[in-house]
């Protein structure tokens, strides 16, 4: 092997490493954001038993164990500030998993052109599989129901996100709240659009 195919394979073989550390991250991230939305929508569509749990996980972690401050505390509780600051967060990790996933698109595509290079370093014969895995071995093999993997997995995060944000939205101006409503708007549309990018390019 030359000094530049060997160049090119270490590069490509860390390339690869780190597309699969981002891949890890961006999966992380969209377990994170599924967790936090399915809760934002509890919240705001005063499931039974959601604020009160909500209330007792905030006693348990500040040791409040006597029942009169529990009561007191589930009747003062800021519900609302909670929720718009959950909507901040559902803005945050939209973003990330955005950026995430467009990270990962061109880490593939950058390992496609660097197989080609390679082959070509190390003159390898078309009919050879060698150094064809991102392009044209996985073009070839792509998995049948992949696409419907992404799609499913948009489809459950889409589902509440939208649930999420337009009852939120609606609550707000329907309780007079007109001006929590306002910024609901403000951050929802970045948060939606964040949402769209990352569904095509899933």
């Amino acid at each position: 092997m030359s000094s530049n195919a060997e160049i090119l394979a270490e590069h490509y073989q860390k390339t690869f490493e780190l597309a699969l550390i981002t891949w890890e991250k961006r999966n992380q991230t969209f377990l994170l954001l599924l967790a936090v939305v399915g809760v934002a929508t509890l919240l705001t569509f005063n499931v039974a038993q959601a604020e009160p749990l909500l209330v007792d996980l905030v006693a348990k972690m500040l040791d409040i164990d006597e029942s009169s401050r529990k009561t007191e505390l589930r009747g003062s509780f800021p519900y609302g500030v909670v929720q718009s600051i959950l909507l901040m967060i559902v803005l945050y990790l939209t973003v990330i998993l955005y950026h995430r996933t467009a990270t990962i698109q061109r880490f593939y595509m950058y390992l496609a052109h660097l197989e080609h290079e390679i082959r070509k370093q190390l003159t390898l014969p078309a009919e050879s599989k060698s150094f064809t895995r991102e392009s044209d071995f996985y073009a070839a093999h792509r998995p049948l129901l992949g696409k419907f993997v992404a799609a499913s997995y948009i489809g459950m995060l889409g589902l509440l996100l939208f649930a999420f944000l337009g009852m939120r939205i609606y609550s707000d101006f329907s309780s007079g709240n007109y001006g929590a409503g306002i910024v609901d708007i403000f951050l929802s549309i970045p948060t939606v659009v964040f949402f769209c990018a990352y569904a095509w390019i899933s």
